[in-house]
């Protein structure tokens, strides 16, 4: 099965997008904008395991990455069973204006035998914040045991159904950049012989920013 790796690396979107009803308050119109993307950790190690695109009104982007793949089996490396990408997105943000993250839509693929458990993890946090500090971090996460084969999505609302991430809001008055940490994990469960296996996938980030882009806002008091 891990020799299949290359032919399974299907597209994974992890999506931000929320309706206007999330917030109360919305800064004014076409005011936010990314700036600029940049990437690094054990899925995506290099500038050129990772390619970025940011639409031309700054408003929609797209990260695609070429090894954000986790494997476990017979002969292969334990630190290929878990892989990780510290995404930031610099943002472009009105004066007097915070933000904070709504909802995450995850797709991937998954193929593994039965002793086995894949995680999904995402924690997130804002630049010049104390990543290690729960008040200052979000957190999102998805187990599975298996056997599973096929694609997966997953969805968490922030604020509004999640019970993982507390309600995390960017410093007033800067512009700094929100920090995605996306993270696939492999493990044998108690009683797994050394034939078990699994791979998963988390081959793409998309997201948008406007009224209805996932963050919700609220003016600095």
């Amino acid at each position: 099965m891990m020799s299949t790796l290359a032919k399974i690396l299907v597209p994974a979107l992890m999506t931000v997008a929320a309706s206007t009803s999330f917030a109360t308050e919305l800064p004014p119109t076409n005011s936010v904008k990314i700036k600029k993307i940049t990437a690094i950790g054990s899925g995506c190690k290099t500038s050129d395991t990772y390619s970025t695109n940011i639409s031309e009104d700054g408003l929609a982007f797209t990260i695609t990455f070429s090894e954000f793949a986790a494997q476990l089996g017979d002969g292969i490396s334990i630190l290929e069973n878990r892989k990780n990408c510290s995404v930031n997105l610099d943002l472009q943000v009105p004066n007097g204006w915070q933000f904070s993250v709504a909802t995450f839509n995850y797709r991937g693929y998954l193929d593994m035998t039965s002793k086995v458990q894949a995680s999904h993890t995402t924690t997130y946090f804002f630049q010049g914040q104390d990543g290690q500090k729960p008040e200052n971090t979000g957190r999102f996460e998805r187990v599975q045991n298996g056997p599973a084969s096929g694609e997966f999505v997953l969805t968490d609302k922030i604020g509004l159904t999640s019970v993982y991430i507390p309600s995390t809001w960017s410093p007033c008055n800067v512009s700094r950049a929100l920090t995605l940490n996306p993270s696939i994990s492999l493990r044998k469960l108690p009683g797994a012989s050394k034939t078990e296996s699994a791979v998963m996938v988390n081959d793409s980030i998309d997201g948008e920013i406007k009224q209805e882009f996932g963050l919700v806002w609220r003016k600095c008091k």
